[in-house]
């Protein structure tokens, strides 16, 4: 008895895991990482079928698995459930790889030029063009500020 007591002690004081989800959980495969083997033109496709059929903005989240604030902008998402909800009900995101490995530079010669990563390029359901966003304007420190963030977000819902 004294075996089974001090096993569940030890149980209860280890960490237990996180129950929040990841923002892109439940997403499609594009939405998941930057992966240099996906094809985005493929990707765009089947995006842009959602994004009409729930008639939402494509968002082509452009960076990559090495970029320290691609990294941070999954984390802010993550860390603010109802922020990501509405990222998500706004956009139809697609990862654009960005890397040695794979610059995707054919799929994105079509887009403006853009100078650093993470960088947003907002679509309509049909794939034209909205806006090049450079995402350096939702950082407020170390990470990204909510109330531009949440300004962004809502700006795009209106459209």
């Amino acid at each position: 008895m004294k075996s089974l007591t001090a096993l569940l002690l030890a149980c209860a004081l280890l960490p237990l895991p996180t129950l929040a989800a990841g923002w892109a959980d439940g997403q499609p495969g594009y939405s998941q990482a930057y992966d240099p083997a996906r094809n985005p033109l493929n990707d765009l496709s089947g995006a842009r079928l959602k994004a009409s059929m729930e008639k939402k903005k494509i968002l082509l989240f452009v960076g990559g698995e090495w970029c320290r604030w691609c990294k941070e902008m999954n984390r802010f998402l993550d860390a603010d459930p109802h922020l990501a909800k509405a990222f998500t009900d706004t956009f139809v995101v697609i990862k654009v790889n960005v890397s040695d490995e794979n610059k995707n530079t054919h799929f994105l010669s079509v887009y403006p030029e853009f100078q650093g990563v993470p960088h947003f390029f907002i679509l309509d359901k049909n794939g034209t063009l909205i806006k090049s966003v450079n995402t350096g304007l939702l950082e407020q420190g170390d990470s990204y500020s909510r109330d531009k963030f949440v300004r962004f977000v809502d700006y795009f819902a209106k459209w």
